[in-house]
């Protein structure tokens, strides 16, 4: 008797990589403000950190929306790297909002 299982995949794990990367980005991209370094050096650093930000924090939304509805897949896992994704995107953005309501 043979069962057919279908094969496991890992959209969930590799989610929760890329939200845990892109926090790592936002990270940098807050930390260099910290710096003592030249305004061009910083414009290097601000550019390069925000990019990698804007570019992993969809992508690990993505991931982790195929992960969530993926049968052979960690839900726990996908929907992890939802929250670590999104968390700090709504936190930027309620402080934008903040900015534009309070200071114009």
């Amino acid at each position: 008797m043979s069962t057919s299982s279908t094969p496991r995949t890992y959209f969930g794990i590799i989610a929760l990589i890329v939200a845990v990367l892109s926090v790592f980005a936002l990270a940098a991209n807050i930390g260099s403000s910290y710096l003592r370094i030249s305004p061009g050096t910083f414009s290097q650093i601000n550019n390069i950190t925000a990019l990698f930000y804007c570019s992993l924090t969809p992508l690990a939304f993505i991931l982790g929306v195929v992960g969530s509805r993926k049968k052979s897949d960690s839900k726990p896992l996908s929907i992890a790297a939802m929250v670590v994704s999104l968390v700090p995107y709504l936190v930027l953005f309620v402080k934008f909002v903040y900015s534009l309501i309070f200071y114009n």
